[in-house]
């Protein structure tokens, strides 16, 4: 699997959809995913952040779900993603707190 690039933004994946995309060892080399208006909630976003498959992961974009504070604290925690440096969490109602903890974490220097 060589694919680096993988936008299924819009296709209403759900909760579950993510949670077996998350559970996936399919795309090692995936560098760049955009999920963004798939009706992802927090449950999703958790599995997400707990899921050491997609170690080469520089962007990461959210956008138009429902992940809430709860999923973007989650990604803040997780230490599965050393390379991220691009993250679109736009329209996902999140608080300042949550941003808080992203720009406290040590996985996020």
């Amino acid at each position: 699997p060589r694919l680096t690039f993988l936008d299924i933004s819009g296709n209403q994946i759900g909760c579950a959809g993510m949670r077996a995309f998350a559970a996936s060892s399919f795309f090692p080399m995936l560098s760049s995913l955009f999920v963004s208006s798939n009706e992802i909630g927090f449950a999703a976003m958790e599995a997400l952040a707990g899921s050491p498959f997609f170690p080469k992961l520089t962007s990461l974009g959210v956008s138009g779900n429902q992940i809430g504070c709860a999923g973007l604290q989650a990604l803040a925690a997780s230490s599965f993603f050393p390379k991220l440096s691009s993250l679109d969490v736009s329209s996902n109602d999140i608080e300042f707190a949550a941003v808080e903890a992203l720009a406290a974490s040590s996985f996020f220097p």
